[in-house]
């Protein structure tokens, strides 16, 4: 069996997620940020904290069951 060893949460059990799909594996895929809420500096801003905000390397992710090319929701 694969070894699954990660930070963070546990993967969900696809069993049964893909249809008639096999294999379903549990991955972990990038979630993308909703626009609504990114934070926008306004051209005055000088503050380095500021600007920060703008700039994070806070990468979500969440999980996705894969089987070939497909992805579905756990």
């Amino acid at each position: 069996m694969e070894d699954m060893t990660r930070l963070g949460s546990i993967p969900p059990s696809c069993r049964n997620k893909c249809n008639a799909c096999n294999p379903c594996k549990a991955i972990q895929v990038p979630t993308l940020p909703n626009h609504d809420q990114v934070h926008k500096v306004s051209p005055r801003a000088s503050s380095s904290t500021e600007t920060s905000k703008k700039y994070t390397n806070y990468k979500p992710i969440g999980w996705k069951c894969k089987c070939g090319n497909r992805l579905f929701n756990p």
